[in-house]
C-alpha cells in the first residue's frame, strides 16, 4: 500500500499540477512584503520632500487681489437687542493680467529629491465697481476708511522679497495676513497625511473688527482713506510679488476677465486644475503658456457678501513633473508577479514531461525567490540609478540566476529556453509600463497568446500516460 501511494506521488501528474501550483501561490506571500517595502519606502519619500518643502515653500496657491469693505450690520441679540457687528462687502478687479517666470531646481535630501522653484509673478489690472447698494448695504454703514486689498498665498513662507501694491501709482507695502477669512483662507499641511502633496485648507473664525488679528493666509494692503469709486472711476493697481513653492504653482482667477501667461525652461510640465491653458507650448528647452478666463466660466460672481462664494475650486495652474515615480512603476511591476512566477514554473513542469526528469519542490521554491528578490533588487537600485538603469540590472542579474541554476537542474537546451523566456516577459513588462492607456488591450491580448502557445505546445500530450 505505501508503495502504491508513493509510486502515485512522483508520477501523478494531477499531483504535481497541483504542487506547483501551491508554490506558485505560496510564493505571493513573499511578494506582498516586497510590495509593503515599496509602499514604507515612497512613504519614507514623501516626508523627505515634505521637509524638503517646508523649509523652501509648499505648493502654492494664489488668490486675489480682492477689495474688501468692512461695513456695519444690525442684528438682534440674544437678549433682544439691536446690536451692530461687522461684516465685509468683497469686490473682484474687473481685469486682471498675471505674467509669471518659474525658475525651477531639483532639491534632494540623503537619495529623495523634489522639484521646487523660484518665481517672479507680476499682477496688475483695475477695479471699476465697488457698489455697495447692489449688495443690499447703506453707504453709511460702510467704513472706507479700513477697506483693503488682499492676496491668498497658501504657504507665505515662500515670499522672498517685500512686496508693494502701487494703488493709482501710490506704493502701498502689503502687511501679513488676511484680517478676514471670508474669501481668502488659512492654508494646513499635515506631513504625515497620505495626501501631503495636497494643500489642504480650513476656514477660519470671521473677526469682529478689521483691527483684529489676520485671518487668512496671505498678504493685505490697507487702501487710503479717502478711496471711493465716484462716478464709474476705476482704480489701476498692480505689484511683483517673488515666491518658492515647490512642484505646483495655482492661480485663482478673480478677474472679470483674466490672462495667465507664465514661462520657465523645465521641459516637463503638466497643466492642471479647474482650466486648461488656451495655448501652450513644451519643448526641451522648457515651456510656455497662456490662459484667458471669464467671469462666466467661474461658480462666482464679482461681489458678494460674507463667505458666501469658494474661489479656490477655480485654481489652475501647473505642476512641474520630475518624472515618473519609481516607486509607482516597480509597485505596477509587481503586479505582474504571479505571471512570471507561474511562466517559469510552467517551463520547468514541461521540462519534466518531456525530459522525463523530476524536480523538486525545493527546486521550484529556489527558482521563485529567484524571482521574488527581483522586485526587492528593482526598487533598492531604482532609489540610487533611477527606475529604468535599476530594471535592466535587476532583469540581468535574475535572469543570469535562473538560466545558470536551471543548466544543472534541466540540460542547456531548456535552460536557454528558460531565460529568453524570462528576458522576453521582463522586457514586455516594461514595455507594458510605459503604458498607460493601452496596458490593459496589450496586457490581455499578452494573456490569450500565452495561453493559445501553451494549449499549441501541450496539444498532443497525451494527459493519461504522462509518468506512467
Amino acid at each position: 500500500m505505501e508503495t502504491n501511494i508513493t509510486q502515485w506521488v512522483r508520477h501523478s501528474v494531477s499531483f504535481r499540477i497541483a504542487i506547483v501550483g501551491f508554490l506558485a501561490l505560496l510564493l505571493l506571500i513573499p511578494v506582498a512584503m516586497v510590495r509593503e517595502l515599496m509602499r514604507d519606502r515612497e512613504s519614507t519619500k514623501r516626508e523627505a520632500v515634505a521637509e524638503i518643502s517646508q523649509k523652501w515653500g509648499e505648493r502654492q496657491i494664489v488668490a486675489g487681489p480682492i477689495l474688501s469693505v468692512p461695513y456695519k450690520k444690525y442684528v438682534v441679540s440674544d437678549k433682544g437687542e439691536r446690536v451692530s457687528v461687522t461684516e465685509y462687502a468683497h469686490f473682484l478687479p474687473e481685469t486682471l493680467s498675471i505674467d509669471g517666470t518659474l525658475t525651477p531646481q531639483i532639491r534632494s535630501r540623503g537619495i529623495f529629491s523634489t522639484a521646487v522653484y523660484s518665481s517672479e509673478l507680476h499682477f496688475s489690472g483695475n477695479f471699476i465697481g465697488a457698489n455697495l447698494r447692489e449688495l443690499g448695504i447703506a453707504d453709511l454703514d460702510a467704513d472706507w476708511s479700513k477697506a483693503f486689498v488682499s492676496v491668498g498665498v497658501s504657504d507665505t513662507r515662500g515670499i522672498e522679497d517685500n512686496v508693494k501694491l502701487s494703488w493709482n501709482s501710490t506704493e502701498i507695502p502689503f502687511t501679513p495676513g488676511v484680517p478676514t477669512g471670508d474669501v481668502i483662507r488659512g492654508s494646513v499641511r499635515s506631513v504625515g497625511d497620505a495626501n501631503y502633496s495636497e494643500v489642504k485648507m480650513k476656514t477660519v473664525p470671521f473677526p469682529s473688527s478689521i483691527g483684529e488679528s489676520a485671518q487668512g493666509s496671505g498678504i493685505s494692503a490697507l487702501l487710503p482713506a479717502n478711496m471711493k469709486f465716484e462716478n464709474g472711476k476705476g482704480h489701476e493697481f498692480s505689484f511683483t510679488l517673488k515666491l518658492n513653492g515647490s512642484e505646483d504653482i495655482q492661480f485663482v482667477p478673480t478677474g472679470k476677465t483674466t490672462d495667465i501667461a507664465l514661462r520657465s525652461d523645465w521641459s516637463a510640465p503638466s497643466f492642471g486644475g479647474a482650466f486648461l491653458p488656451d495655448t501652450r507650448e513644451v519643448t526641451d528647452k522648457g515651456f510656455t503658456a497662456s490662459w484667458k478666463i471669464l467671469d462666466i466660466n467661474r461658480g462666482y460672481p464679482q461681489s458678494w457678501q460674507g463667505s458666501a462664494y469658494d474661489i479656490y475650486s477655480s485654481a489652475s495652474g501647473v505642476e512641474l513633473l520630475a518624472g515618473i515615480d519609481g516607486y509607482a512603476k516597480a509597485t505596477r511591476s509587481a503586479k505582474y508577479a504571479l505571471l512570471i512566477i507561474a511562466l517559469t514554473f510552467l517551463v520547468f513542469f514541461f521540462a519534466e514531461i518531456f525530459n522525463r526528469k523530476k524536480i523538486h519542490p525545493i527546486q521550484y521554491i529556489l527558482v521563485g525567490l529567484a524571482l521574488v528578490l527581483f522586485y526587492a533588487l528593482l526598487v533598492s537600485a531604482s532609489e540610487v540609478i533611477g527606475f529604468g538603469s535599476a530594471y535592466v540590472a535587476s532583469s540581468i542579474a535574475t535572469i543570469g540566476l535562473i538560466t545558470l541554476y536551471s543548466k544543472s537542474v534541466l540540460n542547456s537546451r531548456m535552460a536557454g529556453v528558460q531565460g529568453l523566456i524570462l528576458a522576453f516577459l521582463y522586457l514586455f513588462i516594461y514595455i507594458l509600463l510605459q503604458l498607460e492607456d493601452y496596458a490593459l488591450f496589450i496586457g490581455s491580448v499578452f494573456l490569450f497568446a500565452i495561453l493559445a502557445t501553451v494549449m499549441y505546445v501541450s496539444r498532443k500530450v497525451d494527459w493519461y500516460r504522462v509518468g506512467g
